[in-house]
């Protein structure tokens, strides 16, 4: 008798924490971009970026000129060895130039990473507490779900608040 009534309890028991069972989705991106932080971030890496567009126009437009002044000498009766130099200029000029604008990538990619990786840890940290607080089982970004009852909560904006008011 004793381990029927057991046996109801624990089948009751576990039919209750199911029944508490929730799943979440978050907008992740909306969460970063309401942060002041985040778009001061990617403000500071669109000026960075902007700076590295600007010298590499510059580097083309040398690349450009040389390459008119290349071709006048061509016009021109000029000897052939000026002008394989000058085609020499032109070409490691052009190199520079990939190089540059490989470094610069690479560059911005660490700055990135290097800005906005501490303000993801934050948001994951967040939704995390926010999903235990509430009791959630699972918390799924907003934008993978193929299918979402109507049963799965949106935490996006406590989420959002709980980054505006910290405790």
């Amino acid at each position: 008798m004793l381990r029927k009534i057991f046996f109801i309890i624990a089948i009751a028991f576990s039919a209750n924490v199911f029944a508490q069972s929730q799943f979440a989705v978050v907008d992740f991106q909306a969460v970063l971009e309401s942060l002041s932080d985040y778009n001061l971030v990617i403000l500071q890496l669109n000026e960075t970026s902007n700076k590295y567009q600007e010298e590499y126009a510059k580097m083309s437009a040398d690349i450009d000129k040389k390459f008119e002044d290349y071709q006048t000498l061509n016009k021109n009766n000029t000897p052939e060895s000026i002008k394989q130099r000058r085609i020499q200029e032109i070409q490691n000029m052009q190199k520079r130039a990939e190089q540059f604008l490989e470094t610069a990538e690479d560059d911005l990619k660490r700055q990135e990473n290097q800005l906005i990786d501490p303000i993801k840890v934050r948001v994951k940290d967040a939704i995390r507490q926010v999903g235990e607080q509430n009791g959630f089982v699972f918390v799924f970004p907003a934008e993978a779900p193929l299918y979402q009852s109507v049963d799965v909560v949106d935490i996006t904006e406590d989420v959002k608040a709980l980054l505006q008011n910290p405790q």
